[in-house]
C-alpha cells in the first residue's frame, strides 16, 4: 500500500512538472505509465497497432490536459487511465469496419422468445470493469477525506444494511448521534464524488 501510496504521488508530482511543459518529465510519466494505458487501449480494441495509435494520441491530450488535472478530483493514475479509455473509445466509434462487420439480428415477433437472449452474456466487459474500478477508488478516496466515526457509519449502513437504530446499537452511540454522523458524510462524499 506504502509502494502504491508512494508510486501515485511520484505520478501526481510528475504531472505536476508535464502541466510547466517539463519534457523530461513527461518522458518518465510516459516510461511509467505506458504499458497500463496501452493494455487498456489494447483491450478494449483488439488491435495492437491500432492501440498503438490511439495511446500516442492519448499522451498528445496529456500533454495538453495536465494543466487541467486536479489531484482532489482523482488520484493520477485514474485520470491518465480514463483519457486512454475514452480515446480509445472515441478511435471505436469513429471507426467504420466496426459498423460494416456488425451483425443484425430481427426482432422478436410477438410470442417469440428474444434471439438475443440466448446469446447474451451477463459477465461485465472489461470496459464496464474498468469504469467500476474506477468508481470503486474514487469512492475509496472520497471515503479517507471522513472523520472515523462517518465513514464506519456510512460502511455499516451502505454495505451491511444496518438502519440507523440498529447503527447506534452497533456503535453503541446515541441515535441522533449516528444520523448526525451519516448525514454529515455523505453531504462531505456528495461534492467529492461528483468531481
Amino acid at each position: 500500500m506504502v509502494d502504491r501510496t508512494r508510486a501515485q504521488h511520484e505520478l501526481g508530482q510528475l504531472l505536476a512538472r508535464v502541466a510547466l511543459r517539463d519534457q523530461a518529465a513527461f518522458k518518465q510519466l510516459y516510461d511509467a505509465t505506458v504499458r497500463c494505458l496501452l493494455a487498456i487501449a489494447v483491450r478494449l480494441l483488439r488491435d495492437e497497432a491500432w492501440a498503438e495509435e490511439v495511446i500516442q494520441e492519448a499522451y498528445v491530450g496529456i500533454w495538453n490536459s495536465a494543466p487541467n488535472y486536479s489531484p482532489a478530483k482523482a488520484q493520477p493514475m485514474t485520470w491518465l487511465m480514463t483519457i486512454a479509455r475514452n480515446k480509445s473509445m472515441d478511435a471505436l466509434r469513429s471507426t467504420t469496419s466496426e459498423r460494416e462487420t456488425r451483425v443484425h439480428v430481427a426482432p422478436a415477433e410477438d410470442g417469440e422468445d428474444d434471439p438475443l437472449a440466448a446469446v447474451a452474456d451477463a459477465a461485465l466487459g472489461p470496459l464496464q470493469q474498468l469504469i467500476e474500478r474506477i468508481d470503486a477508488a474514487r469512492l475509496r478516496h472520497c471515503l479517507r477525506s471522513l472523520d472515523a466515526a462517518q465513514r464506519q457509519a456510512i460502511a455499516l449502513a451502505f454495505y451491511d444494511g444496518l438502519s440507523h437504530s440498529e447503527l447506534a446499537a452497533h456503535l453503541r452511540q446515541p441515535l441522533g448521534t449516528v444520523k448526525a454522523w451519516v448525514r454529515r458524510g455523505l453531504e462531505r462524499l456528495k461534492p467529492c464524488l461528483k468531481g
